[in-house]
């Protein structure tokens, strides 16, 4: 069972419409998706932090047991690590067993993002992705463009003829948004939130270039004689056939790599990243290399948000992304560190809740508009 087998059967399960066998197959599952790397608090703070949150939890299991009694296994197990971890969050609960102070957003209804992207051809014209049916949406030169059944986009392709000019398609990501694509060559690449790609309809010479604004994860098809490069706000990955993420939101480019190897290539500096290391390319061009946290680099791709000692302000701006809200911080909040997992698939309630479990800080949510338009969190200590 996969993770996102694991998540589906999961929030059956949450529900209270899972059969017993489905109940067995849940609990015997053994990836991690609790909380790790655990340390004995050493302040006083830290160990009020962490009886807060193991009285909130106690509270929040009783009235589960009343309900389900299957589900108090796996809260007693997470409240166990968060009195080692101080500041740890555990990240599942359902609404109905929230405790009263913790209810005040179940009325905000901001969704989580979905399968949404603009596919913009060589001529100008766009095609709304996640409003057009499956088969061929276009052809481009002598590409054939589909939208497969699992909403993925695809290109089919037996080369552009000789002598013509190199036709080019972008994929859009607007905020809330991500999407799947195989490239001419069999490439696939995950596009994150508020990002685009733009490529050639074929690959034709001797390389294969592609252009990211945002974040991607690649699973190149590997070629030895066309090696891949990917441009990302002046930095240049070259990769032969391997697996790896860029994050190009800002000039602070970040490459971490999980299969095979690249090289980083930037005003003349250059890098080569052997796998579980991250490279992140400085405002002078020079590159930053150190071992990687390959759980939260990839986490958005697994359908999570993972943050291990991440401040919330980096947190909320991968939310706003995400749930396409604003942010705006109040006070002396944006350096606060949090750890904890949460699944991208639910509601922004969820985030926030247990963001606030640590007394540390609290949100304040203005719904906006019908259409969503305006929609804040004003984050306060």
């Amino acid at each position: 069972m996969n993770r996102e087998e694991y998540i589906l059967l999961y929030e059956k399960c949450a529900t209270g419409k899972c059969t017993d066998e489905e109940i067995a197959l849940l609990e015997a599952y053994q990836d991690d998706f609790y909380l790790s790397d655990v340390h004995i608090p050493e302040t006083d703070e830290q160990r009020n932090i962490s009886n807060r949150i193991h009285l909130k939890l106690i509270r929040s299991i009783r009235k589960q047991q009343k309900s389900r009694a299957y589900w108090y296994k796996m809260p007693l197990a997470a409240a166990i690590a968060i009195l080692a971890i101080g500041f740890g969050l555990y990240f599942y609960r359902n609404a109905e067993t929230q405790p009263p102070e913790l209810k005040q957003f179940s009325k905000t209804n901001i969704l989580p993002g979905s399968n949404r992207a603009i596919l913009k051809l060589d001529n100008g014209q766009e095609i709304v992705l996640d409003h057009s049916g499956n088969g061929v949406l276009a052809s481009e030169g002598d590409a054939v463009i589909r939208k497969e059944d699992d909403g993925k986009l695809v290109y089919n392709t037996s080369g552009q003829a000789a002598g013509q000019k190199t036709k080019y398609n972008s994929v859009l990501i607007p905020r809330g948004g991500q999407y799947q694509l195989t490239l001419p060559d069999g490439t696939k690449v995950w596009l994150n939130a508020e990002s685009s790609l733009r490529f050639p309809v074929a690959f034709t010479g001797d390389t294969r270039r592609v252009e990211l604004s945002g974040e991607a994860y690649f699973e190149v098809a590997k070629n030895k004689k066309k090696p891949f490069y990917v441009l990302a706000k002046g930095t240049e990955v070259q990769v032969l056939g391997t697996h790896f993420n860029v994050s190009a939101y800002n000039e602070a480019v970040e490459t971490t790599l999980l299969e095979g190897s690249v090289k980083l290539n930037s005003n003349g500096n250059t890098a080569l990243l052997k796998p579980g290391q991250s490279g992140t390319r400085n405002n002078i061009g020079a590159f930053k290399v150190e071992n990687a946290d390959l759980e939260t680099a990839v986490d958005w791709k697994n359908g999570f948000f993972v943050f291990h000692d991440e401040t919330i302000q980096s947190i909320l701006q991968k939310a706003s992304r995400w749930y396409d809200v604003e942010i705006e911080f109040r006070g002396n909040t944006a350096s606060r560190q949090f750890y904890g997992k949460v699944s991208r698939y639910k509601n922004i309630d969820d985030l926030l809740k247990n963001l606030e479990l640590t007394g540390e800080i609290h949100f304040k949510v203005e719904a906006g508009s019908a259409s969503g338009k305006g929609r804040r969190i004003i984050v306060m200590p």
